[in-house]
């Protein structure tokens, strides 16, 4: 065993009577990975997750290398062996003529170059990856259909109040990762709510046999278009194909609360996309059921913390879609959160010295893909001649200056 700040360290005996006890409020993609995360440091962690079952909602998502990195570190990625995919390109077209802009190779190029895989996994398969891997872990308990309805810092840690008979739930440090509308955040006084963008994305899974064939490659697909962009790949082992079609306008009533389950109507995407090329229509015309999701943003915030409550994810970073980062980054806050708790060779670090930390790490690297994220939206949905200055610029690029763009991005040391 290895220690001192470039080592690695074994994890605290989690049987330890005075190891640390986290609530961590919300059982999504990022609270499931922090919990896992903070399992290592030796930390008795309680889940609480408001929905009294945790339903294998959703649709496909991409893991770009800086986010899979760490769940191999954390023991998930061999889970979704069989379920996730390693796309062997990304493709990006036009939407108008169909004509190829520009590739950027994944596979094996992209793992031997940012040291991880590229994979697209339904994020049920990955929620219930991150369930089986909790589940072994004696420290994490999960309570599902417990709503926090406020917390109290005091001197012994954080205080949690809960509807129904659960009572006041202690503590040493609370993570809210309860999404974009956090209640936490709110509580701590750290930022806006998010607004509506004025986008909204479509989503919807077709069966591959009822998709074109154009659809079934083993590749990530972008087409763009004016106020308009479409994204599709395989899912399951090319059994399904996932379709995200984001358009600058299309919320209209649409509850955000329900994004996963709100119905969407398909004529709003059938002439919104009426003019583009006919392979883009003869996919999107193979959808029976809409999913919309109104996008939301935040600006960025300049804290996550206050005393021994923190946030994670997109309770402290909502973000656009255009770099496909939103589940990405709450990895790796989740990453980021085990590392500055983890033991060192002059001991276990204090909670403010870890949080702090934790926020040192995190807070500039997610404003960063915030803001990234913003300026593609409007690349990606520029009309007219800038549109056709970005698309010549496209193809001039070499595959290989493509992937360079994205370093500062995927290689994100774990």
């Amino acid at each position: 065993m290895e220690d001192g700040p470039g080592g690695r360290l074994s994890a605290l005996d989690p049987h330890r009577v005075d190891a640390r006890h986290f609530l961590i409020a919300g059982a999504g993609i990022g609270g499931l990975a922090a919990a896992l995360a903070l399992a290592r440091t030796g930390a008795r962690i309680t889940l609480l997750e408001q929905a009294p079952v945790l339903e294998e909602a959703g649709a496909g998502l991409q893991l770009s290398p800086n986010a899979s990195g760490i769940l191999s570190e954390l023991g998930v990625l061999p889970r979704l062996e069989g379920l996730a995919m390693a796309p062997e390109r990304l493709r990006v077209r036009s939407a108008t003529s169909g004509r190829d802009l520009m590739f950027m190779p994944l596979g094996q190029t992209a793992r031997a170059r940012w040291g991880a895989p590229t994979l697209v996994v339904h994020r049920a398969d990955l929620q219930r990856a991150l369930l089986e891997a909790v589940a072994e872990q004696d420290m994490i308990t999960l309570r599902t259909g417990v709503e926090i309805t406020a917390f109290t810092r005091e001197t012994d840690g954080v205080h949690v109040h809960a509807t129904g008979d659960t009572g006041t739930i202690c503590g040493d440090v609370l993570i809210g990762a309860d999404g974009a509308h956090s209640r936490i955040r709110r509580s701590l006084g750290l930022g806006s709510e998010p607004v509506w963008s004025g986008r909204t994305a479509w989503r919807a899974l077709v069966p591959a046999s009822e998709a074109p064939a154009f659809a079934r490659a083993d590749e990530t697909s972008l087409w763009l278009g004016a106020r308009t962009h479409l994204v599709h790949y395989p899912l399951r082992q090319g059994a399904l194909i996932n379709i995200v079609a984001i358009t600058d306008d299309g919320w209209r009533g649409a509850d955000p609360a329900r994004f996963w389950t709100e119905r969407g109507d398909e004529r709003v995407v059938t002439q919104r996309f009426a003019d583009w090329h006919m392979e883009a229509r003869g996919l999107l015309e193979c959808v029976r059921d809409w999913r919309r999701w109104p996008l939301f943003d935040c600006d960025p915030l300049k804290r996550w913390s206050a005393g021994p409550v923190a946030l994670l994810g997109d309770a402290a970073h909502p973000m656009l879609p255009f770099f496909a980062q939103g589940a990405a980054q709450a990895i790796e806050d989740a990453g980021a959160l085990g590392q500055a708790f983890m033991p060192c060779a002059t001991g276990v670090p204090s909670i403010t010295r870890a949080l702090a930390d934790y926020e040192r790490k995190r807070v500039a690297r997610a404003a960063r893909v915030q803001t990234a994220s913003r300026r593609q939206a409007m690349i990606y949905h520029l009309s007219g001649p800038a549109a056709l200055v970005r698309d010549i610029g496209m193809r001039a690029l070499p595959p290989q200056a493509v992937m360079a763009r994205f370093d500062w991005l995927y290689r994100y040391p774990a």
